[in-house]
C-alpha cells in the first residue's frame, strides 16, 4: 500500500508567502526521507480564507525536495479550466519530474469560480467529461480532431506529450455515486473524498467496480483513499482535537458551496452536523496501534491502494503537524 501526504493550505492572506512556501517544503522534503509515495496539492481560485498556489508549478518546485516521490494534483478543476493548456501542463509537469505525474481532476463546487471563468453549473458534467477525453486524445501523439459542445480542436497534433504513455494516471475526485461510475468509466481511478463515511465507502467501491465491468474495463487498478489523521494518546482526545482543528476548515467548504447535501462535507449552517459519530466515519483516530487498526480495515474491506493523508490545519502550528507526520512515519507507517 502506498502512502501519500496532501500539502494542503491552511494560511490565510496575511501569511507571509515565503512562510507558507518554506513549511510546505520542510513537509515535503521529510515525506520523501519517511518512505512517502506521492505528494498532492489541489486547486481553487480567488480564496482569500485558504491560499492555494496553483498546482502544477508548485508540485514542479515542491518536486525538488523529495526525489523519486511522484506528484498529484489532488484535484484540479477540470470543469473549469480548458483542457488544451491542462494538458501540456500536466504534460509538462509529467516531464520535469521524469515521468511521475497524477492528474487528479473534480467537477469543482464553488458559485464564485464557477461565476468567475464564466461556467454555469449546469454545463458542469458535460464540460468535464469533454474536458478529460480531449486531454487524453491531446496526450496520445496523434493528430486530434474534436468537436465537443464545449471545446474544439483541429488537425492538431502537440509537441508537448507526457513521459508516461499514454498519459499520467488520471484520477476522478467525488463522494457520490454517480461522480464514482462517472470515474470508472473516463478515468483510471476514483479518488475518494475525504468526506466520504466509512460505512459508504464498501458500496461506492462496489459502485465503481460494477461500472468498470459493465464497460469492459480493467478492475485491478488503484484505489487512492483521502483520509485525515489525529494521532493522540486516546480515541477521545484525537476525537476532540479532529473536531477542534477541522473545524475552521469545513466550515469554510461550506461557505465556499459545498453543503450538507448528500455526500457533503458539512451542513449549511457550519460544522454542526458533525458530531462525534460522524468524525469516526471520516477520521482515521487514537493512539498509533489504533490508527494502525483502522487503516488496515479500510485496506482490507476495500482493497485500497494508496492512503493519502493530511496533517496541517488552518490555525495548528506547523511545529504541530510537523509533530503529526513524525508520529505518523516512525509508529504507524512501519505497521503497513
Amino acid at each position: 500500500m502506498r502512502l501519500g501526504l496532501v500539502i494542503t493550505p491552511v494560511y490565510d492572506r496575511g501569511t507571509d508567502p515565503l512562510v507558507h512556501v518554506a513549511e510546505h517544503e520542510q513537509a515535503v522534503a521529510r515525506a520523501g526521507e519517511l518512505g512517502f509515495s506521492t505528494v498532492f496539492v489541489g486547486q481553487h481560485f480567488l480564496g482569500s480564507e485558504l491560499r492555494f498556489y496553483q498546482p502544477v508549478p508548485y508540485l514542479a518546485h515542491l518536486a525538488h525536495f523529495a526525489p523519486g516521490v511522484r506528484v498529484a494534483t489532488g484535484i484540479a478543476l477540470l470543469a473549469l479550466i480548458n483542457p488544451v493548456e491542462a494538458a501540456e501542463q500536466v504534460a509538462t509537469l509529467d516531464v520535469v519530474t521524469r515521468g511521475r505525474a497524477v492528474f487528479g481532476v473534480g467537477l469543482g463546487y464553488s458559485d464564485r469560480e464557477l461565476a468567475a471563468f464564466g461556467v454555469e453549473r449546469r454545463t458542469r458534467v458535460a464540460r468535464f467529461t469533454e474536458a478529460v477525453r480531449l486531454v487524453r486524445l491531446l496526450w496520445s501523439g496523434e493528430e486530434v480532431d474534436f468537436d465537443g459542445s464545449y471545446f474544439q480542436v483541429k488537425a492538431a497534433r502537440p509537441a508537448v506529450l507526457p513521459l508516461q504513455r499514454p498519459g499520467p494516471p488520471v484520477w476522478l475526485g467525488g463522494q457520490a455515486e454517480p461522480a464514482v461510475r462517472r470515474a470508472a468509466r473516463e478515468a483510471d481511478a476514483w479518488y475518494a473524498a475525504p468526506f466520504v463515511r466509512d460505512a459508504d465507502l464498501g458500496p461506492l467501491r462496489e459502485a465503481f467496480l460494477d461500472e468498470r465491468a459493465r464497460h469492459g474495463l480493467p478492475l485491478d487498478g488503484e484505489f487512492p483513499l483521502r483520509r485525515d489523521i489525529v494521532i493522540a494518546g486516546s480515541v477521545a482526545g484525537a476525537r476532540r482535537l479532529a473536531f477542534e482543528r477541522s473545524r475552521s476548515r469545513y466550515a469554510t467548504y461550506a461557505r465556499w458551496g459545498l453543503d450538507g447535501g448528500p455526500g457533503g462535507a458539512a451542513a449549511d449552517t457550519g460544522y454542526s452536523a458533525l458530531d462525534a459519530e460522524e468524525i469516526d466515519q471520516r477520521f482515521i483516530l487514537g493512539p498509533p496501534q489504533a490508527c494502525v487498526e483502522q487503516i488496515a480495515g479500510l485496506r482490507d474491506r476495500t482493497g485500497l491502494t494508496e492512503l493519502v493523508i493530511k496533517v496541517h490545519w488552518p490555525g495548528l502550528p506547523h511545529q504541530a503537524a510537523m509533530e503529526q507526520l513524525e508520529l505518523f512515519g516512525a509508529e504507524v507507517m512501519p505497521h503497513l
